[in-house]
């Protein structure tokens, strides 16, 4: 009964043995048999692996570019606001050179001012220089080319508020350059003045320039007005008119000279 289960043993023992040897010669064969078959499945694995990686690759880049961005938008913003200033600061500088190329400091003490507001259908602006800075009111109110644009009807602490010569509240005496030819000017409104009380007998034509005189004493003398449009007279008035056009252009006014010392 012993051999057969000896026998067995041997049996297995041979086996076991023999397929140490396969397993040992053809090592090099199972393992490329093995690759074989698990090739495709780890091609799956590493596919979803790079696509995984490159989804969360992707929200990660795309956060990134986001940021950047909107640093770059910040960066833009603030180049554009010293854009903003600097051709703000060329227009005050151009509008002081123009000052300084007519004399206009060396006739009178002026404090420089920039246009806060302005109420066209009312004839009014607002400044942003006041009492604060030695303005008072009925001061005169002048471009950088020494035209007449209006008066200072309000002084507060830090503004002021001005009355264009075009308020149907403002006149003043006026005399055509080069002559002696006087009259009035009156606002009529809506930016519009006409020359009223000229003497029938003198001689005006479209063209000529109309300046301030001295006679009223509110304006110096010499200050541009405007320029004579239309004409009207009449055989049977003793005076005649004119409309007037404005030597400024209230919409591209931005910086004005207030005039501390008009009677010098």
């Amino acid at each position: 009964m012993r051999f057969p289960k000896i026998k067995n043993k041997i049996l297995i023992l041979l086996i076991i043995v023999l397929i140490i040897f396969l397993l040992s010669f053809f090592q090099k064969e199972v393992k490329n048999f093995f690759y074989f078959i698990s090739s495709p499945i780890q091609k799956s694995l590493w596919g979803v692996g790079d696509n995984v990686s490159n989804f969360f690759g992707g929200i990660f880049e795309s956060k990134k570019i986001k940021e950047e961005n909107k640093n770059l938008e910040s960066r833009n913003q603030g180049l554009l606001v010293e854009i903003a200033a600097l051709a703000e600061l060329k227009k005050e500088n151009e509008d002081l050179r123009k000052a300084l190329d007519i004399g206009l400091n060396k006739d009178f003490k002026l404090v420089f001012s920039q246009i806060i507001g302005k109420d066209i259908s009312q004839d009014y602006i607002s400044i942003d220089k006041g009492s604060e800075d030695g303005i008072s009111q009925n001061l005169p109110v002048v471009t950088s080319q020494k035209i007449l644009v209006g008066r200072v009807s309000e002084a507060f602490n830090h503004s002021s508020k001005v009355m264009l010569i075009s308020n149907k509240g403002s006149s003043f005496d006026a005399e055509i350059s080069g002559s002696e030819i006087y009259g009035v000017i009156r606002g009529k409104g809506n930016l519009k003045i006409s020359l009223e009380l000229v003497p029938y007998e003198s001689e005006m034509k479209n063209g000529d320039l109309v300046v301030t005189s001295s006679l009223g004493g509110i304006f110096p003398r010499g200050i541009l007005v405007g320029q004579i449009k239309k004409i009207y007279k009449s055989d049977v008035e003793p005076f005649q008119s004119a409309d007037i056009d404005l030597s400024f252009d209230i919409k591209n006014l931005e910086n004005l000279f207030v005039v501390l010392n008009p009677n010098g």
